[in-house]
């Protein structure tokens, strides 16, 4: 796989609320999210929506657990208890509140009563787009918040007739030449010229709502979350992993450790790693070599997956080469032509101790696992090489390129697909089943329980 099928989150999507992350199995994808320039805060709306709003930000600057039951208990619809529990927020908040560090608004974009977007500056130095989207069901409950990462400087236009015609047709072209499945590039191109001779774009007004619906529009015919148009003035593109880190900005990728958040051991000699993206550097080799040479003599090995969105195809297959002995046949890349073009196999030379053939493994999984961390997770559950504990993952199997539509907007085509070498399939649209079904917020505990039982067996 080329670096530009990496596995990673569409940049549109960090799933917070509850929310299926939009959009990635191999696939770099560029950050091409929204942001503007330097401005006063402006008030929110003072409507349901403003308010909800307004306290998110709050309960995001705070980060304590009591002001997120606070929000959750004051805001949140059944859907949304219903796809992730109040304590699992917590702990997502808490990360959020560690990287951001704070959210000032900087311009509403769009806003009624039952949705509002906004762009906000974030302590970290980094811009965001928040969609905020609300129940039809329980007016003024709040369903969930999808968070774009964007770089500073992008501000963005009102649509003239000749801007919004460019757009739809550039994206209509880059879908017919490059996406994956040319019925489905068809479908969709046909469909969004409709909409544009219909006149059902007329009433879009800036350029953040139109990235915003023709990414809709496009899921909607293929629910492929890793497809995505995204507002990128030529010469402001920024390359972003999930969650916001810059692939292109090594020191950032340093000060957060390459991604990996903790390695220790566990009570019963339990290893346990947590890394929440597979980044491509040398950097990030040599983090996870560490993280795994410093668990090297555990009698059980839990890889916690749940807040990974995805990274580097090279990365997966060198941490995998971890936990075998002998060459192993992980997953191939098909075009659209539906030929194999690239075989990965685990490495023949590793910086390190394997680990034994019979050591237990987990990798924990959420909801927000996605792409990449999805392909490992799979992997390994076809060969047999690991239990799957937590929640079915996000569903993204398509590697994405980045492709100019105009001056102002690119989109993300997939291109190819992943075919396991098992199942001669993948986990697009269906995600990973997990072998232990549990709540993100308990796969940690099921797990150690898990393998406690399986060393004890040994």
């Amino acid at each position: 796989m080329v670096a530009a099928s990496a596995h990673i989150l569409p940049i549109a999507l960090l799933a917070l609320a509850g929310m299926a992350p939009a959009p990635t199995a191999a696939a770099i994808l560029p950050a091409e999210a929204l942001a503007c320039t330097a401005l006063e805060e402006p008030a929110l709306p003072d409507t349901r929506p403003g308010r909800c709003a307004k306290a998110f930000i709050t309960m995001v600057n705070d980060g304590s657990p009591a002001a997120v039951r606070a929000f959750e208990n004051a805001w949140a619809s059944k859907q949304r208890l219903e796809t992730a529990s109040v304590e699992e927020r917590v702990g997502r908040i808490a990360d959020l509140h560690e990287e951001w560090r704070s959210i000032t608004v900087k311009q509403v974009l769009t806003g009624d009563e039952t949705s509002l977007s906004l762009m906000a500056a974030l302590g970290s130095g980094d811009v965001a787009q928040l969609d905020f989207k609300f129940s039809e069901a329980e007016p003024g409950k709040m369903d969930g918040v999808m968070i774009t990462m964007g770089s500073e400087g992008v501000l963005p236009q009102p649509l003239t007739p000749e801007a919004l015609a460019s757009t739809v047709e550039g994206v209509a072209a880059a879908l017919r030449e490059g996406y994956v499945f040319p019925d489905k590039a068809e479908a969709m191109a046909q469909s969004i010229l409709g909409k544009l001779k219909a006149g059902t774009y007329d009433t879009v007004t800036n350029e953040a709502a139109l990235a915003n619906r023709l990414t809709d529009d496009l899921r909607a015919i293929t629910h492929d979350k890793h497809l995505g148009v995204r507002l990128a003035p030529r010469g402001a593109e920024t390359a972003a992993r999930p969650g916001g880190m810059l692939h292109n900005d090594a020191d950032q990728a340093r000060r957060e450790n390459y991604a990996f958040r903790k390695a220790e051991v566990l009570p019963g000699n339990i290893g346990y790693v947590r890394f929440d993206a597979f980044l491509e550097s040398e950097g990030a080799q040599e983090a996870a070599a560490a993280s795994l040479a410093f668990l090297a003599n555990c009698d059980a090995l839990i890889f916690d997956l749940r807040n990974n969105g995805g990274g580097s195809p090279e990365m997966i297959r060198f941490i995998t080469s971890y936990l075998f002995e002998e060459p192993t046949h992980l997953n191939d890349m098909v075009d659209r032509q539906g030929s194999v073009v690239s075989e990965y196999w685990t490495l023949k030379e590793i910086p390190g101790k394997r680990f034994a053939s019979d050591l237990p493994v987990f990798v924990l999984t959420s909801k927000r696992t996605f792409s990449g961390a999805e392909e490992f997770s799979y992997n390994l559950k076809n060969l047999r090489r690991a239990t799957i504990v937590g929640e079915t993952t996000g569903g993204g199997a398509h590697p994405v390129r980045s492709e100019r539509v105009n001056d102002r907007f690119i989109i993300g085509v997939p291109f190819m697909r992943a075919q396991n070498p098992i199942s001669k399939t993948n986990w697009e649209g269906t995600g990973v089943e997990p072998d232990i079904k549990t709540t993100a917020g308990e796969a940690l505990d099921r797990a150690v329980k898990e393998a406690g039982e399986a060393i004890k067996g040994k």
